[in-house]
């Protein structure tokens, strides 16, 4: 085993009370994405049944977490604990990681979680066919990484594997802790060679929660060596002390795991992996934003567009690999179709590196000003010919963007990673401020905010305003509309934005800033945090009469509403009358689509069809989730009616 000196630098400040106004982090209180993907599926109980009644995996046992987002693959794994994602780890070798937390697979805190170490997270595998008597040739190997861009465990917390023996019992054979105030993470053994690691700061700065540790252990007892093997991982976390304050508790104690192989014909200096892969998630084609409204794009387009795609890859093997790079752009909305091309001729990549690849473009998205949005698919994947020693891998060979044009100006990739907010005495008129700059004078209609739960939803009777600026030599000016006693509202859906209209429809050009204004009240206001899209050079606090910039890396998730009148719930206004009255979420969608339906169920249907009129499905309304898998990506519509006739009728896009 290598041994690595590293120093490491604390990201988050973490105090037990606050004690003066601060500007701060948290960890999320649900995971929205995993608390999505629960409410679809059945009943967790026979769901897991039915999982565990699969065939037996055969070697080799490989998973490098690209496959899917949410839960783990449940070909390779049996339980839905963990959370498969590409935002909470530093620097992972290929897109998508395994993350161990605080948070259950209903996407909740952990209802045994506390101050003291609890067990939270497990990870376990299917069974696997390792009647392999006598062979000394199986290992496990694996990466790890505590904390990344998430919250580092404390001393208290670990991470361990365990093996299913013969007799049904679970054996430790490792883990892990990491000493943050040290800067010492701990590796321990237990079996065939009983070792201690420890992986201490050295000369460089380097942060130990953003590097990947490998693992590989040997399988080689004859009580592991059955047809019924199993391997899992388990987390033991601990919320911190300040989750006494009900507005700031939250999810603790990231790890993450990356490329799990379990094989035969291998050996303690196994610990190549024979690939490349992307390391890195694709980007937005817009320079500033992630999303800028459809109708803005004209004006916006010398200004916005950038002349190249960027990737970035990893070539994991310890030899010089050559690849070919692909890319196309597709109109999910529109009848222009896939736009593909390719990069210049594949590049000799050295052993153990990572390459950003600039391919420059001279593709400009379609505008058409009949149409109110539009929907692109932006693609880069490798062509690595027929390489059979890669298949296992294929997953990590593609990465993807939606690139979307609605209404709204967003900076934020839609996820939240953290909580953000003002909080402590001194910060209960304290105000937040987002700067924007919209490309053409509009009408600004309704402003979005995503707000994080809370421990006993804590915030909830607070109220705020919500403000709209002036910019004044860079900074907000004067305070040109005002909503007030406004309340946080935390929606259900996938990461779903609570909409605010505006009372007054307000002409806009150029920069202007959004945000609120705490109403006498220390705790904070949680709102969405983006760790991954780096705009606080653009955020603003003020509770001593002056403005100042954010600390923190990343973005808060506010966005202003432009053009049309709207018809939304809001949260500022009531909906606007219809006779069916739907919502239906997540929009776009995949293979479901959620519907709440507020008139009566008695002789309701419903219809699915095209922009060329095709009908998909046409059935009475008897259930809250429509399947949708069948449908292939692209624009549809749904349309709800009674038995006089009345009818509304609801647009909504299938992203594959």
């Amino acid at each position: 085993m290598k041994k690595y000196y590293l120093y490491i630098i604390p990201l988050f400040l973490v105090f037990v009370i606050p004690i003066k106004a601060q500007e701060t982090l948290t960890g999320l209180q649900q995971n929205p994405k995993i608390k999505s993907l629960y409410l679809k599926k059945p009943k967790i109980e026979s769901y897991r049944k039915t999982k565990s009644l699969k065939s037996k995996i055969e070697l080799p046992f490989i998973d490098d977490f690209a496959k899917s987002i949410g839960y783990a693959d449940d070909s390779l794994w049996l339980d839905d604990y963990i959370f498969v994602n590409q935002t909470y780890a530093s620097d992972p070798l290929s897109i998508g990681v395994a993350t161990l937390d605080a948070i259950d697979g209903t996407g909740n805190i952990h209802s045994n979680a506390s101050t003291s170490s609890f067990g939270a997270d497990t990870l376990t595998s299917n069974v696997i066919n390792l009647d392999y008597p006598g062979d000394n040739t199986i290992y496990i190997s694996f990466y790890f990484q505590p904390g990344g861009l998430g919250d580092t465990p404390e001393t208290k917390d670990s991470l361990l594997l365990e093996f299913l023996a013969s007799d049904t019992v679970w054996v430790k054979k490792w883990h892990a802790i990491f000493n943050a105030t040290d800067s010492v993470l701990t590796e321990e053994y237990f079996g065939n060679v009983d070792t201690t690691i420890k992986i201490t700061n050295g000369d460089t700065l380097t942060d130990l929660r953003t590097v990947f540790q490998q693992v590989i252990l040997p399988v080689d007892d004859n009580k592991f060596l059955h047809e019924n093997f199993q391997f899992r991982f388990r987390n033991y976390a601990s919320l911190s002390t300040s989750s006494s304050i009900e507005s700031k508790a939250g999810n603790s104690d990231h790890w993450h795991l990356d490329f799990i192989i379990l094989d035969k014909d291998r050996n303690i200096n196994d610990t190549v992996i024979n690939d490349i892969a992307f390391s890195k998630p694709m980007a937005s084609l817009l320079k500033n934003y992630d999303a800028i409204p459809w109708s803005h794009y004209n004006r916006a387009l010398a200004y916005e567009m950038e002349d190249s795609i960027s990737i970035t890859y990893r070539n994991l093997n310890n030899d010089v690999k050559n690849v070919d790079r692909e890319f196309e752009i597709e109109d999910l909305m529109g009848a222009t179709g896939i736009y593909p091309f390719t990069g210049e001729s594949g590049d000799n990549i050295p052993p153990f590196t990572e390459e950003t690849y600039k391919r420059y473009i001279d593709y400009i998205f379609p505008y058409d000003p009949l149409t109110d949005s539009a929907l692109f698919e932006i693609r880069s994947f490798f062509d690595l010919g027929t390489n059979i020693v890669e298949e296992s891998y294929r997953w990590n060979d593609t990465v993807r963007f939606f690139q979307k044009f609605y209404n709204y100006y967003a900076y934020d990739d839609g996820t939240a990673e953290n909580g953000y907010g003002l909080i402590g005495e001194g910060t209960e008129r304290a105000m937040v401020a987002m700067k924007f700059n919209t490309y053409k004078e509009d009408t600004l209609r309704a402003v979005q905010i995503f707000f994080n739960p809370v421990l006993n939803n804590a915030t909830q009777t607070n109220t705020f305003r919500l403000h709209i600026w002036k910019e004044s030599a860079g900074e907000p000016g004067n305070i040109i509309h005002t909503i007030e006693s406004l309340k946080p509202q935390n929606e259900d859906e996938l990461n779903k934005f609570t909409t605010f209209v505006l009372d007054t429809a307000i002409a806009l050009d150029g920069n202007f800033f959004i945000g609120w204004q705490k109403n006498n009240t220390s705790e904070m206001l949680n709102v969405g945090f983006d760790v991954n899209r780096i705009n606080n050079d653009k955020l603003y606090y003020n509770f001593t009469g002056n403005w100042a910039k954010s600390k923190f890396e990343g973005t808060i998730m506010i966005r202003p509403l432009f053009g049309e009148d709207l018809n939304v719930t809001s949260g500022a206004t009531s909906p606007i009358s219809e006779i069916i009255d739907f919502k239906i979420y997540p929009n776009p969608a995949n293979d479901y689509l959620n519907v709440e339906l507020n008139n009566s169920k008695q002789n309701i249907s419903y219809t699915i069809f095209d922009a060329y009129g095709k009908v998909y499905k046409n059935e009475y309304y008897n259930q809250s989730t429509i399947d949708i898998s069948n449908l292939n990506s692209g624009i549809y519509f749904i349309r709800f009616s009674n038995s006089n006739q009345n009818f509304t009728t609801k647009k909504f896009i299938v992203v594959r």
